[in-house]
Order: structure tokens, then sequence, then C-alpha cells
């Protein structure tokens, strides 16, 4: 938990950085009419926004001073308590933002929610063996959705206050604007992949046992980069692009739905699930890092490169609108964020196939131990993802759902098994596993075979030498 708020106040500093530049930017006080659009009044959620975040840092500093004062005598459930108070607290305020765009357009939230909620789904599919919590991926998902788009939203709004202050040159106009629009897109892409970033290292930090390779952390990724569509499509359709909700639509929920945001965050959770098989500190914040600044890199190229292949897409489809959108916005995208597809599949490939390895080796061990928790023909079955899902299928026709969840359950059990096994004997980052054995009771209740035998106790030294 302390290395989680750690993270966290990464968002809160960011913000003072915006307030202090904000404070010291030049006035603007050009009367040309074009210049209102820098001139505009804070919006009302973002005021509501600074005014919690400065009670939440108080609130914060109480607590914090109530965990300095009762560390060593407080109960463990008190300290975790304190802890957890802290993080909603410097948490929280970057919500507004994300819940005001959500709260004022329900129908447009509701329409994205299947096509949303369906690539959820194949994300989760993703894992072909031992797969995450379900409730881990929808907590991803809902940091995007909230956290992570509420902060980008914060900065951007916060970059547009103050940026014109410092850029904007009146003796030469057209170089300031493009400077501006060059630097907005920068910002935006290192905020938005900080703001989505941090929420893959906290649920890493926090549910590290659940995150065993890149696949985990692709996966994770993946569904914080939706969460975060998902509220920006909202934001593009009932706001900025009004007028374009079935263009915005067809972009965004469609085209790039498994790109652009899925897939910059997706190559930044590999960073984290790699850095979780790495024994060297160093060695794990260069991966981290180099996933965070791929991302942000990624980001800020797509946003820039964007409106030019936009003007060459009207250039080429200039005869027929309805074609330019729905053949020329599938070509940008491939340009634009193609690659980062590309790189966060062949990454989820990989890590597959180590996933598969360690896990055959676990299984055999298992399979040895003779204790019936799993059995050959199992672990034959258990690394066939085919085969699992045609079994799957039988049992739901045969048994219905009832027996499909108890198969499913079962199934689970023996992967979170396997991998438990294959964590501790094998070179992982943790120093410490702890063992695997309530898990093989958890398989052997679930197969309603009685529980294991303990091994024999190794004789004692005096015993040994007798």
């Amino acid at each position: 938990m302390p290395a989680a708020i750690g993270v966290v106040l990464v968002l809160p500093a960011a913000f003072v950085v915006g307030q202090v530049l904000f404070w010291t930017a030049p006035e603007i006080t050009s009367p040309l009419p074009w210049m209102r659009v820098f001139l505009l009044p804070e919006p009302d959620a973002f005021k509501l926004t600074r005014t919690f975040l400065y009670a939440g840092w108080a609130l914060a500093a109480l607590l914090g001073a109530l965990l300095l004062a009762g560390r060593r005598t407080a109960p463990a459930r008190v300290v975790r308590a304190l802890q957890a108070g802290i993080l909603a607290a410097l948490l929280l305020p970057f919500a507004v933002m994300s819940l005001d765009v959500l709260r004022r357009a329900p129908l447009t939230l509701l329409l994205c929610l299947p096509t949303t909620g369906a690539a959820l789904l194949c994300v989760h599919r993703m894992q072909l063996f031992r797969r995450m919590p379900g409730r881990l991926l929808l907590a991803g998902f809902a940091w995007g959705m909230v956290f992570g788009a509420g902060f980008g939203t914060v900065m951007i709004t916060w970059f547009t206050r103050y940026a014109p202050g410092y850029l904007l040159d009146w003796q030469h106009p057209r170089d300031a604007i493009r400077t501006l629009y060059t630097l907005f897109a920068l910002n935006a892409g290192i905020v938005a992949e900080l703001g989505k970033a941090a929420g893959v290292a906290v649920l890493f930090l926090l549910f590290r046992r659940h995150i065993d390779g890149v696949v985990s952390g692709v996966v994770l990724g993946a569904a914080v980069g939706l969460g975060f569509n998902l509220t920006e499509t909202v934001g593009f359709m009932s706001t900025i692009e009004h007028g374009q909700q079935s263009a915005q639509f067809w972009i965004r929920q469609v085209v790039a739905l498994m790109a652009a945001h899925v897939a910059f965050t997706a190559v930044a959770g590999a960073g984290f699930g790699a850095a979780r098989r790495l024994p060297e500190l160093r060695d794990r914040l260069l991966v981290v890092g180099g996933g965070v600044l791929a991302a942000a890199g990624g980001h800020f190229a797509t946003d820039s490169v964007m409106p030019q292949l936009g003007k060459v897409r009207e250039e080429l489809f200039d005869h027929d609108q309805t074609l330019g959108l729905l053949l020329g916005m599938p070509l940008i995208t491939a340009v634009t964020s193609g690659p980062f597809v590309v790189l966060y599949v062949l990454v989820l490939r990989r890590g597959l196939k180590a996933q598969a390895a360690g896990l055959a080796e676990a299984l055999r061990a298992e399979v040895a131990s003779g204790t019936g928790a799993v059995t050959a023909p199992e672990a034959d079955l258990l690394l066939a993802p085919r085969r699992r899902l045609l079994l799957e299928l039988r049992v739901w026709r045969r048994d219905g759902t009832a027996g499909l969840r108890h198969l499913l359950r079962l199934h689970q059990a023996q992967l979170d098994l396997a991998t438990q096994r294959w964590h501790r004997t094998g070179p992982g980052a943790d120093s410490c596993i702890p063992d695997e054995g309530p898990l093989r009771e958890r398989v052997l209740a679930l197969k309603h075979l009685p529980a294991a035998p303990a091994g024999p106790a190794l004789p004692t030294a005096q015993e040994a030498l007798s």
C-alpha cells in the first residue's frame, strides 16, 4: 500500500506544476476575436476538482499524521484503513471531470457500452491459460474510465489555460499556433498515458500475486485503455464533436476500439508484466519506464500526425465523404497506432508461449507428486485452450450453467496452483512466494477428493548424524 500511495502522489504533483505554471504565465491581452478561445472561464467541474483536491490533500495529511503517530501500536487493520483513506483522498477528486462528462450524456454512454463490453470480454479471453480475477480487470477498466480520464482532462485543461501566455508570439502568430498545437499533442500524450500507467502501477502493486508476466500486464493495460476510451468517446460525441456523433462512434468505438488508447496502455502494461519476472530493481524500472515512454510517444505521434493525414484523406475522398470515413479512417488508424497494435500482439504471443512453457513444467511436477490435484490427462487439457473451450461447450450443453461454472472454477484453480508452483521454483522477482498448499486443497475440494497427506517429515540433525 505505501508504494501505491507513492505512485498516486505523482498525480497531485503534476497538478501542482500546472497550478504554478498558470500563476506565473504572462497575461493574454490581445484584442483579436480568435483569442477568446484562450480566455474562456474555467469549467465548473474544473473548479470543483480544485476545491476537492485541496480538501483531499488536507485530509491525506491528517490521516498521514495519524498513521505516523500510531505506526508502532495501531492494529494492522487500522493501518490498512488509514492507508486506504489516504489513497482515496488523493484519487477521488480526479473523478469529478470524468463523471461530469458521463453524467451529461447518459444515452451516449449506454450506446457505447455494448461495443466496449464486447472488447473487454475479448481482452479477458486473451488470457488463454491462467486468468486474472474478473474484478481486477473491471478495476482496471474503472480506473481508466474515471481516474485516468479525469486526470487527463484536468491536466489538459491546465495546459489550455497557461500555455498560450508562454507560447503565443504576436510577431509570428502562425508559427506560434503551430507550436502551441504541437505541444498540446505532446502534453496530451504525456498526461493521458501517465494517468493510465498510474492505474496499472497501483493495481500491480496491490494485486501482484495475480500478475504473473507480460500477458497479465498487456491485459490489464488494455482494460485501462478501454475505460479511458469510453469516457473520451462520450466526451467527443456529446460535447467536443457534437455534430458528428455517428462519425465519432465509428472512429472510436469500432475502428480504433482495440487500437489507439488500448494499444498504448497495453504496451505500458507489458512493461509492468515483464518487470514481474526480473530480479534486479534497476532492470524493473528500466522496463517499466520504457513501456510508459513508448506509450506516451505513440500517443503524441498519433495526435501530431492525425491532422495531416486527415487532410490527405479529404483530398483522396473529396468526392465521397462517406467512403472517406468508412475506408479512410481505418487506413489512418493503421498508419498511426497500427504499429503499436502489432507490438502488443507480438508481446502477448511471446508471453503466452513463455507462460505455456512454465506451466507445462509446473504441471508435470504436480502430476509426479501424486497428490491427485492434477492428473496427466488434465495437464494435457489445461495446456490446450481449444480443447478446454470445446469441453466447456459440451459441459454447458449437458449440465447447464452450474456445471460450466464448476468446470471453470476447477480449471482456474488448477492453473492457479501450477502458476504458484512455477513462481516458487522459477527465478521470479519475488524473493518470498507462499506455499501452494492451500491452492492444492482447494483443487481437491472442487474434485471432491480428500486432502493430500502431508509429506514425510525431514529428519532432525541429530537423527541424520546417528
